[in-house]
């Protein structure tokens, strides 16, 4: 290791506790939604939120791996690429989390309005205000490194999750217009 790896600090701790806690949290939802269903939905929000829950006991384990590498002389690179993938596995969940919450959401309302306009303009301002707070995360993440403008917008991750949160919206649009049913 050279010395510049030497001086870094892993601190995985936080994500292991986040991780953990957005584990309870998914469990929780499963168990309150199948008590008070709505009339339709559920099977959707359950394959979202039962992917999520395994990403997020991949990114626990993960995050556990390179903290016990990074203290078990492993290369800092390697410890990197378990941290990369423990990002990339919430990230995933939490992409999930917020489909299912936007599914979810729009089926509860669409059955306590009777199809009124409300039950669509919610889940588009969750997604709307997911994505502005996504785009203020990367504009801050990216302007303290010195690299090309647009970086913030060119978060290769990232836009795969706002796609998949965009699909998801598509197909409630979809939905509300019975064009395509969520089951």
């Amino acid at each position: 290791m050279d010395n510049e790896e030497e001086s870094k600090e892993i601190n995985v701790r936080d994500w292991i506790t986040l991780s953990t806690i957005m584990i309870g949290a998914v469990l929780t939802i499963l168990a309150l939604i199948w008590q008070v269903a709505p009339s339709s939905g559920i099977v959707s929000v359950s394959f979202l939120l039962m992917l999520s829950f395994i990403l997020f006991v991949n990114s626990v384990s993960t995050n556990s791996r390179a903290n016990f590498d990074s203290k078990s002389n492993i290369s800092f690179k390697q410890v990197m690429k378990w941290i990369r993938f423990a990002e990339y596995s919430f990230g995933l969940g939490f992409t999930f989390v917020i489909c299912g919450f936007s599914i979810l959401s729009y089926k509860y309302l669409l059955d306590f309005t009777n199809r009124q306009l409300i039950a669509l303009i919610l889940p588009i301002s969750f997604l709307i205000t997911t994505w502005a707070l996504i785009f203020i995360y990367n504009v801050i993440n990216y302007s303290t490194k010195a690299k090309k403008s647009f970086n913030a917008v060119r978060s290769l991750k990232r836009n795969i999750w706002i796609l998949l949160e965009f699909g998801c919206l598509i197909l409630i649009i979809f939905d509300y217009f019975e064009i395509i049913l969520i089951p």
